[in-house]
C-alpha cells in the first residue's frame, strides 16, 4: 500500500522527479521493506512468545486442575472418615452398655464360681477326713483280726 500511496504521492506532484530524487524514493522504498521484514519479525517473535505463554498458562492449568482433583478426593476420603467415625460413635453407647452388661455377668458368674469352690473344698476336706478314719478303721479292724 505504501508503494501505491507513493506512486499517488508522486503523480500529484508537480514537479517532475529528477534521478536524485528517483534514487532516494528507491532507497526509500527499500528502508520500507527493511522496516516491513523488522515488523514483520517483531510480530512473528510475539506471536511465537504468545504461543508460548499459552502453552505454559495451559500446563499450568492442567496441574492445577490435577491438584483440585486430589484434593477433591482427599476430601471426600475424609467425609467417609467422618461417616464412619459417626457410625461408631452412634453405636458405642450400645457396645458399652454391652461391655457393662458382660462386666456385672462375669462378676456374678465368678461369685458363684468362688461358692462353688468354697463347698468343693470343704466337701473334699470333709470327706478326705471321712476316708482317714474309714481307713484307720479297717486298718485296726485288719490288725485285730
Amino acid at each position: 500500500m505504501k508503494r501505491e500511496d507513493a506512486r499517488n504521492a508522486s503523480a500529484s506532484r508537480p514537479w517532475p522527479l529528477t534521478s536524485s530524487h528517483a534514487e532516494e524514493t528507491a532507497a526509500g522504498e527499500d528502508a520500507g521493506d527493511d522496516d516491513r521484514l523488522l515488523l514483520w519479525e517483531q510480530t512473528r517473535q510475539e506471536f511465537l512468545s504468545f504461543e508460548n505463554e499459552i502453552a505454559f498458562n495451559e500446563a499450568i492449568i492442567e496441574e492445577r486442575e490435577k491438584h483440585i482433583k486430589e484434593i477433591h478426593y482427599d476430601v471426600q476420603q475424609i467425609h467417609e472418615i467422618y461417616q464412619d467415625l459417626a457410625v461408631l460413635l452412634h453405636d458405642q453407647p450400645i457396645s458399652i452398655d454391652n461391655i457393662d452388661k458382660h462386666i456385672e455377668e462375669s462378676a456374678a458368674s465368678t461369685g458363684r464360681a468362688k461358692e462353688q469352690l468354697y463347698k468343693a473344698s470343704k466337701c473334699s476336706r470333709s470327706r478326705s477326713f471321712w476316708v482317714c478314719w474309714v481307713s484307720v478303721i479297717l486298718a485296726l479292724v485288719l490288725v485285730i483280726l
